[in-house]
Order: structure tokens, then sequence, then C-alpha cells
């Protein structure tokens, strides 16, 4: 029994000794192998030791206008970034410091911070939109800069000549709260730019695009092996293309006719809400955002007294001035407050208490009836009205026309205006009070009455449309909500006549918009300015013989009458919408 147990035991010893030297051959073999046999073949792996993640910045979606005529688009350009982990002692700051203009002392500062995160593997950017110049000489003198990483990436490009520069917006680099808030589905990451206002802004999701990852070989040296095959990276996929409701031709011209001035010009189809052209001037040059904006013309356009960077379209607030009277006809028509026939003596001034309001004709009209006192823009017409209407009417009618809230377009920054009411001139005039005169100026579109011109567009979408227009928007295919306001067919068809008296008869105060390419409708402006000439506004709309309509919202700041400025303006725009679709 003993016997057979320390045989069996010597049996095991053998065989674990025999598995023993078969694997200390095995080792041996491939320490002879690696070192001997396959030695230059693994010499050159351990030399391209690191495989680099590198993020590939998609392209962002082209902007189109209405024609599929680009607006915006995209050109290459270069961004200079170190990978802090690769980043040694042999670094040449002080050669780096003179090429880019970047501070040795600030680059070294973000490099230690960075090495001690861990994205101190990933490219840290420095600088966008390196110059040609700049990225050859540090490719000249590359082994002094160990971590050097260029990435190319898209830039915007403006090729057309409408401008449409506070419609389209710009593009900043992130910042950590962009970071921290962003959806997370736009992947947003360190150096990245994003839609900051505009409609870069607005639709970001689609313009965006999804950034491709491709692998580098990247040597001890930093040097750069070419890429690495692996299943896990991925091609970039462009940016949505953006097609624009705007006539580009049409934008070009509307810039053009108010070059150096100040106002606004907006061109609408009031039939489905399509925005052909939207002006705001002055403006500024969207191409300086390409590369970082200098922070001396950031300053300058921030204290501009003209205010560049407003959106005057959306954002500036304007008394309406006599383009309001309509929507005041209109309620009165529709309530029977009046008729057409109803008529009252001018002589150029009105008492009411203890104050006078005058006429814009000092010399009067004489006895003016309903389509007369559209046609003349009389205001003692409507210093008799607007005690028939009374303020709750009024305040109750003008909010129906879509003042006093946002229009809905699809840029970002609108204001609301604002429309008057009795709690507001309550609460704003609680100390000294005031007085009924208020509604004098109220229903001729002055005092405390503020509007968009995006808002007073709407008069004469409504007006074309018989009460059924829609909210504008400038994305071609977004389907819009519908504005509607119901008043009696009569009450539609008294507008439209009394506008085409406006612009059409030999004494209208819009005869200067009439066009000789369609019928033209319009309602003349012209909006007291305390700090100097009077802003002039012209609102109205053309049909030409093909059907195809326009509407029009302009005011010209400081530009005097609305039958001068504003009533030319919107001729040669008539004729061009014409010239274009004929």
């Amino acid at each position: 029994m003993a016997g057979g147990i320390g045989l069996r035991l010597r049996h095991r010893r053998r065989v674990l000794f025999l598995i023993l030297i078969v694997l200390f051959l095995s080792i041996s073999f491939r320490f002879y192998s690696i070192q001997i046999l396959d030695y230059a073949s693994y010499s050159k792996k351990a030399a391209n030791n690191s495989v680099r993640k590198i993020i590939k910045t998609a392209p962002r979606g082209i902007i189109y206008d209405r024609n599929l005529i680009p607006i915006v688009d995209n050109r290459p350009t270069y961004g200079l970034s170190l990978i802090p982990i690769d980043v040694t002692e042999e670094f040449n700051y002080h050669l780096f410091e003179k090429i880019t203009n970047l501070l040795e002392v600030e680059i070294k500062s973000k490099i230690n911070y960075a090495k001690k995160k861990f994205s101190r593997f990933k490219p840290f950017p420095l600088k966008r939109h390196v110059s040609f110049e700049e990225r050859s000489r540090i490719e000249e003198n590359k082994l002094e800069f160990p971590g050097v990483h260029f990435s190319e990436f898209p830039a915007r490009t403006y090729p057309n000549e409408a401008k449409l520069t506070h419609v389209l917006g710009y593009l900043r680099t992130v910042t950590d709260d962009v970071l921290n808030n962003a959806d997370s589905k736009l992947n947003y990451q360190y150096g990245d730019v994003f839609g900051f206002n505009g409609l870069e802004h607005i639709y970001e999701k689609n313009l965006r695009g999804d950034d491709g990852v491709e692998f580098r070989l990247v040597d001890i040296y930093g040097i750069d092996h070419g890429k690495y095959l692996t299943d896990r990276e991925y091609e970039i996929i462009m940016g949505e293309p953006l097609v624009l409701s705007i006539d580009s031709k049409l934008q070009r011209k509307a810039e053009a006719l108010l070059a150096d001035k100040m106002g606004s010009v907006i061109c609408m189809n009031p039939q489905n809400g399509q925005v052909y052209a939207f002006v705001s001037s002055p403006d500024y040059d969207l191409k300086s955002f390409i590369g970082p904006i200098p922070q001396k013309l950031w300053d300058k356009w921030n204290k501009n007294s003209e205010k560049p960077l407003m959106n005057r379209g959306i954002q500036g607030t304007y008394p309406p001035g006599s383009i309001l009277k309509l929507i005041s006809v209109a309620y009165a028509l529709d309530e029977k407050i009046i008729d057409e026939n109803w008529s009252v003596p001018c002589n150029g001034a009105y008492k009411y208490g203890d104050r006078t309001f005058h006429c814009w004709n000092k010399n009067g009209h004489g006895h003016v009836d309903l389509t007369q006192s559209i046609k003349y823009s009389c205001n003692i017409y409507y210093y008799h009205l607007i005690q028939k209407i009374g303020f709750e009417n009024w305040s109750k009618i003008v909010s129906e026309f879509g003042f006093g809230k946002r229009s809905g377009i699809d840029i970002p920054g609108e204001k609301k205006g604002i429309v008057p009411t009795r709690k507001y001139m309550n609460d704003k005039y609680t100390s000294r009070g005031w007085g009924k005169g208020s509604l004098l100026n109220f229903v001729i579109g002055q005092g405390d009455l503020l509007v968009t011109p995006q808002q007073v567009i709407q008069i004469m979408n409504l007006i074309a449309t018989s009460g059924k227009s829609f909210e504008p928007h400038i994305k071609l295919d977004l389907q819009s909500e519908p504005l509607q306001v119901s008043l009696k067919n009569s009450t539609w068809e008294f507008l439209k006549d009394a506008t085409f008296a406006v612009v059409n008869d030999n004494d209208g105060t819009g005869k200067n918009a009439n066009s000789k390419w369609g019928v033209v409708h319009g309602k003349t402006g012209t909006a007291q300015n305390p700090h100097g000439e009077d802003h002039s506004w012209f609102s109205g709309y053309i049909e030409l013989p093909n059907k195809k309509m326009m509407s029009l919202a302009i005011i010209v700041e400081n530009g005097g009458k609305g039958s001068l400025a504003g009533a030319n303006t919107a001729r040669e725009l008539f004729d061009e919408f014409a010239t274009l679709n004929k």
C-alpha cells in the first residue's frame, strides 16, 4: 500500500517537472522571438506607442435662399492644439510664442493645469484659424514642439451679396456654461463653436451635424505616424441644409435701399407667412466672426449710438404713427359705431379740455369722411372717433391685430412692444395721474404705444387676406400658425378700398409708392421722435396680374414724413418684386 502511494507521488512530480520545462521553453522561445526574430517589427511598434483619438469637426449645414442660391457656406481652416501628456521639457516655448503670438506664461499655465486632468490625453485647443505662415513655420520646427496637433475644421463663409446679417446670426466658441447646459445630443467639446444668435442659433440642432472620429499613431516624441485602422472610427455627418424663404435678389435690393440709413425693411407673402426680405440697418460684418473677433471691434459695436447689433425688425420699438388708424376704423365699422359717411370738420386743431391737439396739416382738411380720413391721414377725424370707441375696446382690437405680443417669427430676441391699457397707465402714472387726452395720442399711433416693424406688417397681411393670414417664418418649409382676425367681409373690403385710395389717388399720402406693375395698397405713417427728425413709415402690399402678392413694412428713422422716404422705398421694392416674379 505504502509503496503504491510513493510511486504515484513520484509520477506526479515527473509530470509537474515536464510541464514546468515546457512552460520555460515556451517563454524562452517567446523572448527569443521578440528580441531576435521579430525585433524590427516590435521595435517599430514600441516607437509608435500611442494611439490618439482625434475628433474631426463636421461642416455645418449650408444655408440657401428660396431659389437654392447659397447664402452661407463653409471653407476649411486650421486650428492649433497641444496634447498635454506629450508636451515635454524639450518644448521650445520661446520660439512657439514668437511664431503664434501666444504668451509663453499662459501656455505653460494651461498645459500644467491640463496635465492634471484626465483630458491630458486629448488635444487642448490653443488657437483657431491658424494662418498658413504660422502653420508652415511650426511644421518646419516640429521637433521643437512635441505634442503639437493641427486640426482641420470648417468655418463659415458668406458667398452671397445679400448679407442678411441680423437674420443669419453668428457663431461663438462654447463656454463652460454652454457645455453644462447644452442638449447632450449635441456633444459639444472644448473649442467647438455653436450658433449664438439668429438662425444659426434657432436651427443649431439641424445645422450642427455629427463630428467624426479617427485614431492616429503617435510616437514618444509626439510625431504622427499616420492613421490607425480600427472599427471604432466613424465618419463625419455634415449638418442638414437650411432653405430659407428669403429671395436673395430682393434682399440685396432692400439692403441697398437702406444703406447709410437707420431703420428696417420687411417683405412677406401674406398668403402663407413666408418672409421674402428682412433688413435691419445699420448692420455689422458677419465675416468678422470667422476668426476671433477683436475685442476693440466688439466694444466699438456695443458703444455705437446707432446700435448696429440691434435687430430693428423685431427689437426696434417705435410709435407706429398713422398706420394704426386702420385698426380703429376696422373696429368702428364692424361694430357699426360709424358708417362710411360719418364725417367731421377739420380746421387743423382740436380742443380737448385745456389742451389743443393738432392735425399734421395745420391748415386743416375741411369736411372729412371715413375714406378721406384714411387717404389724407387726418388726425382730427380720429380724435373724434376714439371717444366713440373707448379705451378698453381700442386696446382689445389693437391686441387682436397682434400688437403687444410676439409674432412668432423664427428669429430669437423678438420684443412684444407696448399696447397701453387702463391698468398699464394707472401703474405707470401713479404719482401724477394721466388724462383721457392720452387716448387722442394713442389713436393716431403716438404716446406710450410702441410697436415693431414685424407687428406693423401684420396689418397689411390681414387686410390683403381679409383676416386670414399666417405667422411669419424664414425657414421655407416651416408650417406657420394661422393669424386670423374675424371682421365682416364688408369691413375688409372697405379697408382694401381705402388703402388703395391712399396710394392710387392723386391726393393720397402714399402716391409715391405706386407701381405700374401691379395693384398697390398702403398706408403712410409719421412717428414723432423727441430726439430729432420724425421717423418715416410705410406699410402696404402689391398684387401682380399673376395673383402673386407681397406685403411690406418700412421704417426709416429720421426720414421725415411717411409719404416721402417710406413710400419711395416701397415703390422700388414693389417694382423689384414684380421684375423677379413676372
